[in-house]
């Protein structure tokens, strides 16, 4: 059996990691399944070399950058890709995380289609916490576009023509097995969500990679100079752009030793003190440090869990993340600090959860302790076959 898995096209590491786990936890194991990846030339170089059979397509947009001028150019561009996947590939199934296109080949070709879903998706958060102002991560993209494929997969106008490509975009949100890559004490479905046992936890979907040699290295020398300080770990992700330099110069200032992969003038400032990488291996560092900071991006905020350590969100005004953030807050695990733009008083919030931290109050560890158990008993009774049994039936 052959199956096509295709990520977001624009999504970076944060769509292709949770289809890589798939296929190098689960799918790599599965007598008699060929799984073919659509991604870029870049990804495909990556992919080969850990022996994953890759779509000889360069499915990029290098000629089309990610601008709402070219959204037509943009979206013939992708849907040309995916046919062409499609007919080389003649998959019996279709897997993909947040490729908004995939209906039109899967779908309208009457193939199953198996898609990551998380929170943001099927939201199960009480509506009096819900910011009318807040839009989808996708939306909000890099702060100056947002994705084409969520405006059509959510275009208000209902078309009435069940044959036309618009009908079948809007029956992205409604494929006919859902992974969800999390556990469901977090990642709740609303009670009243229709096809329940369509819905399958596999618990996160991360990698639990170590640092290079090189890595290493330098870990080690920024480790031994500030020895004798606690450490904090403050990221927003490969795709956010959330300020958030001035917690690095709050948290430096207050004799802390800042690792980030947020670079931002200060930390040059304090060289000694904030150590930089664009891309680090986050369960490695979650282990070493002493408080995590982060955007609660789907993977991110596993890793906090899982190493036990307090960790702080931070507002983005993406209501994925932040429906997640008030969840981990609920339940006892975290702390939510909201956006400036959301709540004024938002650095006085930040103050009082850093005393709380300091003073070990910041979370409940029996529920932490309670969640981690959680997520490995997922992880380990996740059945990929069962989802693939459910999907061809």
């Amino acid at each position: 059996m052959n199956i096509l898995t295709i990520p977001y096209f624009a999504g970076g590491l944060s769509h292709l990691i949770p289809l890589y786990v798939l296929q190098q936890k689960y799918l790599k194991h599965s007598i008699g399944v060929k799984n073919h990846f659509l991604v870029n030339s870049g990804s495909q170089n990556f992919l080969t070399m850990q022996g994953v059979a890759c779509v000889p397509l360069n499915y990029s947009l290098e000629e089309n950058p990610l601008i709402p001028e070219n959204s037509e150019k943009i979206k013939e561009q992708l849907l040309e890709m995916e046919k062409k996947a499609y007919e080389i590939v003649k998959p019996s199934v279709i897997i993909e995380d947040t490729s908004f296109f995939t209906p039109l080949i899967a779908e309208k070709n009457n193939l199953p289609r198996i898609s990551i879903q998380r929170t943001g998706i099927f939201r199960s958060i009480d509506k009096k916490f819900r910011n009318a102002n807040h839009v989808h991560s996708l939306e909000k993209g890099n702060n100056s576009s947002k994705s084409d494929g969520f405006s059509d997969s959510h275009n208000t106008e209902t078309a009435t023509n069940m044959e036309s490509d618009l009908y079948f975009l809007q029956q992205y949100a409604k494929p006919k097995a859902k992974i969800v890559p999390g556990i469901p004490t977090i990642e709740r479905l609303p009670e009243n969500i229709k096809n329940k046992d369509s819905y399958f936890y596999s618990g996160p979907l991360i990698v639990m990679d170590k640092p290079s040699k090189n890595l290493t290295e330098r870990l080690y020398e920024f480790l031994k100079i500030n020895e004798e300080k606690s450490i904090v770990f403050i990221t927003t992700g490969t795709i956010d752009k959330t300020p958030i330099e001035n917690y690095i110069e709050f948290f430096v200032q207050k004799n802390y030793a800042v690792i980030t992969t947020c670079d931002h003038p200060v930390n040059e400032k304090y060289k000694q003190e904030v150590f930089y990488n664009k891309l680090l291996p986050l369960n490695y560092i979650c282990g070493i440090s002493n408080l995590v900071i982060h955007q609660c991006g789907s993977g991110m905020y596993h890793y906090p869990i899982m190493n036990r350590v307090p960790s702080l969100t931070v507002g983005t005004q993406c209501y994925d993340r932040e429906d997640v953030a008030l969840r981990l807050q609920e339940l006892g695990v975290s702390a939510h600090i909201p956006h400036p733009d959301d709540n004024a008083d938002y650095w006085n919030i930040f103050l009082d959860m850093v005393d709380k931290f300091e003073k070990n109050t910041l979370i409940n560890y029996k529920m932490m302790d309670q969640l981690r158990t959680e997520i490995e008993e997922t992880m380990s009774g996740f059945k990929i076959e069962k989802v693939i049994e459910y999907a061809l039936a």
